[in-house]
């Protein structure tokens, strides 16, 4: 290996290479069809070479659109063989580096080899390894997605020069930030001893060895608490009455106020004035609904005027449906905000616990060489993060189930659960966050937190404001927190790692750790035999269960309603198995905490790794009462609400034995709002873009445990041209959704998807009500040519919805086909979306037995299922489905609904006249359709296309 590092007078050269392929492997037959390299010495790029390639082979389709690299452009190219000395030569005491390099240098010495040459043996390196560890924030690691980040010119992703050119400059900036890595956090991480691809880890290596010769103090920003490296929070400003200026009430005081970083919009505007007066009255309503059209900008619609309303005396507590929109609110509307007002809003983003990092778990982590190449990496990726988080919030580094898996060891408990000793609880994330909360004026919450913690966020002398943001979520908050699901397989792979903990092994672990302390060995012996019993008794639980089972046992997949009574008596505190279970489960509890006492006593002699296990069995310990605790609240549901709830159980066969879950909870919200949420507020404001259904339904007021006569509503309507900028097409003759059609239907969708898609030839997003017809619609697709053409991203099949969007964010001919959540919160504005078609209207599966258990519920109180809650549901879900088309006022796009029953039944005129007023709705033939959809989009005159 070539050493470079050692030329004091310049830095080594780094030779960044992409390639074009024809396919993914030499042995297969695949070939180079172009090369790209830079040249990158000391922060700046010193030479360019590129070539085409002629494969001797046929350049497939989908590399053609993918590259823009046709047939005939590598046909006079020169052949691999006629550069490879040239290429070789340039390569020679270079470090190679790639965006993937575990594809560009196995394949470019393949093919070396292949044409004679000796293989290349110079160091390479990764970029996307390193982009992982030192970007830990960055929402994705693919190259066009890191160059849009950093705002790099990529102008033509997929070709190889243009992409080792971006690659280029990316590693200048990752070269950059590891030279601005604390020493202290460079040695933690070259301590992980890291196996990255090639020979990527050297260049942590060689930047620890130069910082011996060469030291760098610490940056102000940072310090350093027990080995690790944080960032310091900046103090909190304090709210004085001095800087109270007068509400902007006219056109004009707003005009000055927004200045020119702020654009003045007159709906927005009357939204604020409603909202001030209606609170600023010495005896105001206390409850108002606003319901604010896409494009007027709701947030900085109820944040202003509140703002005035409220400083300094009061809180604003803002509740979003989702973490996604906390993040918008605190990072976007407050930022703005603060550069126009004339004080400051201090804001705290406020979520469940397990959301944060517990440092002193994660250090003990650290101690600990895991096996798992991955959770090593995520260890540096986190050491890196810690230098910028103030935070402590995982959210952050955006990432995906498998990698989250590592966090449940090191993620919050909450803060009772800390030790006020730990040299650690000074800095702890959710400690600075208490002290955080106690100063804001703003905390920005999530339905789900707001639900459970009402009393904490609204409690306090001065009082607090309630908003709720996309409020049409906030009782299925109630319902959700309410219904739980426990999991036998679970608790059972939770049970057998805490046993592992506590057997005779060769492992090192609580047996290990206590053998010579004879208190100590005794209490681990009892820890075995309590486990033995907790077993027993959940085997015991789950057999009675199976018990309950109505009917033929043999499908592959069972999901049955079970008898609340049984149920009740199951579960009942005075029921032998739950006697056994409660005591096997305190016994436990007990055991431990006096083996923790004992550890504690001693804290002197033990080592990182010792300290690791005894968190392990906590850690464990904690994840196994939280997956029990659903018994306990069923019991309780059932003694106290019996009427209102529901329980089922779901067995799923295969392999040699069968899976088991309890589910259920509450089918109705119950007045909890009303009761136990909106006490704890001075004033509450409900907002949304899609709230009301008809001027007459009660739904919204239902759903929110409002009554009526008592809250003062405001519909702001959106202020785009819904008659000029899009159409709401019908299809008339489409086969009517149901069970009955089967393959029919299917292929229906198949077809009319390809048509619009294949005359369109722009962004296209498709809704379904089901992942079942996802999958299906999918396997039809894929016997077509239309995955030559498009890029296909498909939930449940091509990933999960953050990768999609993002992929189809950046797209310029892509189709997304997405259900549920993507109906709704999802931003595409211009080109990112012009088509949207939904495949039906958005109704419940009736058969699903949580909604016929609603069903059930409101028929016995005298109530109509279908016009009170399935009707008004389907509307509001139509209208946020519909509301992804216009995000701006130039956007222009068209719907497609291919479902006839918008126009053939009688509640699809209700439905209708919920859509806004100046949408055109026009039913048609399917066929018809595609062709005035392909009209509409390339511009022709709106007014011909009826």
């Amino acid at each position: 290996m070539v050493n470079l590092g050692k030329n004091k007078r310049r830095g080594p050269v780094y030779a960044v290479v992409d390639l074009e392929t024809t396919g993914t492997s030499v042995k297969t037959g695949s070939r180079i069809i172009q090369i790209g390299c830079v040249l990158v010495q000391d922060g700046q790029i010193i030479n360019e070479f590129e070539t085409k390639i002629n494969p001797r082979t046929v350049v497939p389709l989908t590399i053609e659109q993918l590259t823009g690299i046709t047939n005939k452009d590598v046909k006079g190219a020169p052949l691999f063989e006629d550069v490879a000395p040239t290429l070789k030569s340039l390569l020679d005491g270079t470090i190679f580096v790639a965006h993937n390099v575990n594809f560009d240098f196995p394949f470019l010495n393949a093919e070396f080899e292949r044409a004679g040459e000796a293989p290349l043996t110079i160091p390479a390196i990764d970029t996307v390894t390193l982009s992982q560890i030192l970007m830990p924030t960055a929402p994705s690691f693919r190259l066009r997605d890191l160059t849009s980040y950093l705002e790099i010119d990529h102008d033509h992703p997929h070709s190889a020069v243009s992409d080792a050119v971006a690659t280029g400059h990316l590693l200048m900036e990752l070269l950059k930030r590891l030279d601005r890595l604390p020493t202290k956090t460079l040695q933690s991480i070259v301590d992980l001893d890291l196996k990255l691809p090639q020979q990527t880890s050297w260049l942590f290596n060689r930047a620890l060895n130069e910082r011996a010769i060469n030291p760098k103090p610490l940056s102000e920003e940072h310090y350093v608490s027990n080995g690790l490296v944080l960032h310091k929070v900046r103090p909190a400003g304090v709210a004085t009455a001095q800087t109270i200026s007068r509400y902007p009430g006219t056109k004009r005081q707003k005009r000055y106020l927004f200045g020119d970083g702020l654009e003045y919009r007159p709906v927005q505007a009357k939204m604020m004035n409603a909202i001030y007066n209606q609170f600023s009255q010495e005896e105001p309503v206390r409850q108002m609904v606003v319901e604010a059209g896409t494009g007027i900008g709701k947030t900085l619609g109820y944040l202003l005027p509140l703002a005035y309303l409220t400083y300094p005396d009061h809180r604003i507590v803002v509740s979003t449906a989702t973490n996604l929109l906390q993040q918008q609110v605190a990072q976007q509307a407050v930022a703005t905000l603060n550069t126009r007002l004339p004080f400051e809003l201090t804001a705290v983003v406020v979520k469940g616990n397990d959301h944060y990092l517990n440092l002193e778990r994660f250090a003990h982590s650290l101690a600990v060489h895991e096996d798992s190449q991955l959770v090593q990496q995520l260890k540096a990726r986190m050491l890196v993060w810690l230098l910028q988080t103030t935070t402590g919030d995982l959210d952050e580094l955006n990432l995906n189930a498998q990698q989250a898996a590592f966090f449940i060891d090191v993620r919050h408990r909450g803060v009772r659960s800390l030790n006020r000793q730990s040299p650690f609880y000074q800095d702890d994330f959710l400690v600075r966050r208490a002290r955080q909360v106690d100063t804001a004026n703003l905390i920005i919450t999530n339905h789900a937190y707001l639900v459970a913690h009402a009393e904490e966020l609204g409690g306090g002398d001065s009082g607090a404001f309630l908003v709720v943001d996309e409020a049409q979520h906030l009782s299925r908050a109630v319902l959700k927190q309410s219904r739980q699901t426990l999991t036998f397989a679970r608790v059972m792979m939770i049970l057998h790692q805490l046993q592992s903990l506590v057997n005779h092994t060769d492992e090192q672990n609580l047996v290990t750790l206590f053998e010579d302390l004879p208190l100590g060995a005794y209490n681990v012996e009892l820890l075995a035999s309590d486990l033995r019993e907790l077993e027993r008794c959940l085997l015991d639980l789950q057999q009675a269960l199976y018990g309950m089972v109505q009917g033929n046992r043999d499908d592959e997949l069972i999901e049955q309603a079970i008898d609340n009574r049984k149920l009740a008596g199951l579960l009942s505190p005075t029921n032998p198995i739950m006697i056994g279970l409660e005591q096997a489960l305190a016994s436990i509890n007990l055991h431990f905490t006096a083996l923790h006492h004992l550890f504690s006593g001693r804290s002197e002699s033990w080592l990182a790794a010792d300290r690791y296990i005894m968190s392990q069995f906590a850690s464990h310990l904690t994840s196994l009462k939280d997956a029990t605790k659903m018994i306990k609240e069923a019991s309780h549901l059932l003694a106290t609400q019996s009427e209102a709830t529901v329980f089922w159980l779901t067995i799923r066969q295969g392999g040699e034995q069968s899976s088991l879950k309890l589910s259920g909870g509450l089918l109705v919200a119950n007045h909890y709002l009303s009761r136990m949420v909106y006490p704890h507020f001075l004033n509450h404001l409900f907002v949304g873009a899609t709230l009301f259904t008809s001027g007459r339904s009660a739904y919204i007021f239902n759903q929110l445990d409002l009554d009526r006569k008592y809250v003062r509503t405001k519909r702001f309507a959106s202020p785009f041209d819904y008659g000029q900028n899009a159409r709401l097409f019908i299809a008339k003759d489409a086969p009517i959704p149901g069970a009955k059609l089967g393959d029919e239907y299917v292929e229906y969708l198949a077809r009319m998807i390809y048509q619009l898609a294949t005359k369109t030839q722009c962004q296209t997003m498709v809704l379904f009500n089901s992942l079942l017809t996802i999958e299906q619609v999918y396997a039809k697709l894929r016997n077509t040519d239309l995955f030559n053409q498009r890029d296909i991203l498909a939930q449940g099949i091509s990933g999960n919805r953050e990768k999609l969007l993002k992929q189809f964010a950046t797209g310029t001919n892509s189709i997304l086909m997405g259900a549920a959540s993507f109906w709704e919160g999802i931003d595409l504005p211009r080109e990112q979306l012009e088509l949207l078609v939904i495949t039906r209207l958005p109704f419940d599966a009736p058969n699903e037995i949580i909604n016929r258990a609603q069903s059930a519920l409101m028929k016995a109180e005298g109530k109509n299922p279908f016009y009170q809650v399935e009707l008004p549901k389907v509307t509001t879900r139509l209208r946020q489905g519909l509301g992804r088309l216009l995000r701006t006022p130039a956007d222009r796009g068209v719907a497609v609904l291919l479902d006839p029953r918008l126009e053939s039944k009688r509640y699809g005129k209700t439905i209708r006249a919920a859509l806004p007023d100046d949408l055109p709705v026009v039913a048609e033939r399917s066929d018809l359709i595609i062709v005035k959809t392909k009209k509409f989009l390339k511009g022709f005159d709106s007014s011909t296309i009826n």
